[in-house]
């Protein structure tokens, strides 16, 4: 049979498609045929496939989703495939509680300095991502969290992002989305005051001290603003969307996107033609209309703060000297904004302790201690802030410093101390107490007769005296009182607050004994914890034991 082409068999009998059917017919030419004819038209459509159609999607939006997947599926369900690839980058989500229903706080521990580094997200630097669209959905406040119990914090991105092999994360995208609150505030209060946004942390889960951080962060002169730290971290890139103050909820978010993409059309063309154009999205802008979502193009080498921006990466690039980038505090330091590099030369200061630096370095570390300018900005932003734990955690730096004596952080702890002690028990004054504790101890200026009769109630006023760690006797015989209280919480407290006033006398050790036979086996826990830890027991205490405590008495008999 003379071989056909490919016009010839979109005509002929065999061809595929061909409205005619000759398969009934046993004849081995009409085999032949039809077998040949759909090889043939098999190669042939792989030949005529237009250029790149069989190829992988030439443009990746990287997601970053910290809360739930309504924001990322609108991009899902309106991008086509064969223009975009999807690729979700966000961490695993930790384990939550079945009944948690409300976002995560940040996973930030404001001493833990190393904490605030993101491991993973170097290591997706590390694969080689280019993402050409990012979006990051979730809560913000200074640290993108929500339900899934991870975050991310925007120092962890901006030390991510001044390293070379993050480029493709940080500089290359065309659009950046920072789906959340705040992402592109400035310093100016909106219509939440410091202390309503302060409130709304706390109600979010977040611990005392990164809270007052954020609020400080948002509206005060510690640090830049959240937007200025952005286009920090996206240094080049064109176009990055963000709201200045509250954003509306995924549900509402989510076809606001769906609505722009609708109306943008071709949305690989568009990105294709815009570049690197830094012009106002005109479309997204209308689709957003009265949301408070803003456009920015991220800092460009031209701008001054470019060289600002430098100087903070090199701070976190540890390939560097010590003594080097202690020049760079120093430079930093000798500005009239160096509050706005606070934090950076906090996190600095806090890795690299002077009790570790070498001579040299420490010749440069005193040099930055004569900078009276300085010293007078830090001492007195350490002085206007209200009792918090930011107050004691920057005259920790102000101590490393050598601007303020250890006998003057220890005053402003026990100061704020008393402030708290003398107002009504509530949430605030417990954790902004417990957190000034963490940074300085004051338990040898507090006496039983400081402590009054309400704290030891309750579970919260337990967990507070305890916080203060009083180094007084007495409060121990006072404690022990919450073993009787028929509040499980305060009973479990009172015996966790007991087990760490160890070693005990023996007529606290008595009252202990007595309760060995509580209804809750984690209150007898803990109880068999102090007799199993402390020694000598006295046969008096052996005794009580015995009768309350078999087992444990036999173990203990065992021990001796």
């Amino acid at each position: 049979m003379p071989s056909a082409s490919g016009e010839e068999l979109a005509n002929d009998d065999c061809a595929p498609g061909a409205t005619r059917h000759v398969n009934h017919l046993r004849s081995p030419t009409v085999t032949f045929c039809t077998a040949a004819a759909r090889l043939v038209a098999l190669l042939l459509a792989v030949l005529i496939v237009p250029a790149g159609a069989l190829a992988e999607p030439s443009l990746k939006v990287c997601t970053f989703s910290f809360h739930g997947p309504t924001e990322v599926q609108a991009f899902a369900s309106s991008l086509p495939r064969e223009d975009f690839e999807l690729i979700d980058l966000s961490p695993p989500p930790l384990l939550r509680t079945e009944n948690a229903a409300s976002p995560a706080p940040p996973a930030v521990t404001e001493q833990a300095s190393e904490g605030r580094r993101a491991p993973w997200l170097l290591d997706l630097c590390h694969r080689g991502l280019e993402c050409d669209v990012e979006v990051y959905s979730g809560e913000f406040a200074g640290s993108f969290f929500g339900a899934s119990g991870t975050s991310l914090s925007l120092q962890a991105m901006e030390e991510a992002s001044c390293q070379s092999q993050c480029r493709g994360l940080f500089r290359r995208p065309r659009e950046v989305f920072l789906l959340a609150c705040n992402t592109l505030a400035t310093k100016d209060q909106d219509r939440r005051s410091p202390q309503e946004y302060l409130q709304v942390l706390l109600d979010h889960g977040f611990d005392r001290a990164a809270a007052e951080r954020v609020v400080a962060a948002r509206y005060g002169p510690l640090g830049p603003s959240f937007r200025e730290t952005f286009r920090r971290i996206f240094a080049g890139v064109p176009r990055i969307y963000g709201f200045s103050s509250v954003a509306p909820t995924g549900e509402y978010t989510a076809p606001m996107l769906e609505k722009y993409f609708r109306t943008k059309g071709d949305y690989a063309r568009y990105l294709e033609q815009a570049g690197r154009d830094t012009g106002p999205n005109q479309e997204l802008l209308k689709a957003f209309d009265r949301t408070g979502l803003v456009q920015l193009p991220g800092l460009s080498p031209d701008e001054p703060a470019a060289a600002d921006r430098d100087q903070i990466c090199a701070l976190y690039d540890e390939t560097a000297s010590v003594a080097e980038r202690l020049r760079i505090v120093e430079r930093l330091m000798s500005r009239a904004d160096l509050l706005a590099f606070l934090p950076s030369i906090e996190t600095f200061v806090n890795r690299h302790p002077v009790a570790r630096l070498g001579a040299a370095e420490r010749q440069i570390f005193a040099r930055i201690a004569k900078l009276e300018d300085a010293r007078r900005q830090v001492v007195a932003l350490v002085e206007e802030l209200d009792v918090s734990a930011l107050k004691l955690e920057l005259a920790h730096l102000a101590l490393h410093l050598g601007w303020m004596t250890d006998r003057e952080v220890k005053e402003l702890a026990v100061d704020a101390a008393r402030r708290l002690l003398s107002r009504s028990l509530t949430s605030e004054v417990l954790d902004t107490l417990c957190e000034i504790s963490r940074h300085e101890f004051i338990g040898d200026r507090f006496g039983s007769e400081d402590l009054p009769d309400r704290l030891f109630a309750s579970d919260d006023g337990i967990r507070l005296v305890d916080c203060v760690s009083s180094t007084d006797r007495r409060v121990s015989g006072r404690l022990v009182a919450g073993l009787d209280n028929p509040d499980l919480s305060t009973r479990l407290w009172a015996g966790y607050a007991l087990s760490r006033r160890l070693p005990l006398a023996d007529p606290i050790l008595l009252e202990l004994a007595r309760h060995l036979d509580d209804p809750s086996q984690d209150l007898r826990d803990r109880l068999r914890w102090v007799f199993k830890v402390q020694k000598p027991l006295s046969e008096p205490v052996r005794r009580a034991i015995a009768r309350r405590d078999h087992a444990l008495a036999e173990e203990l008999a065992r021990e001796r």
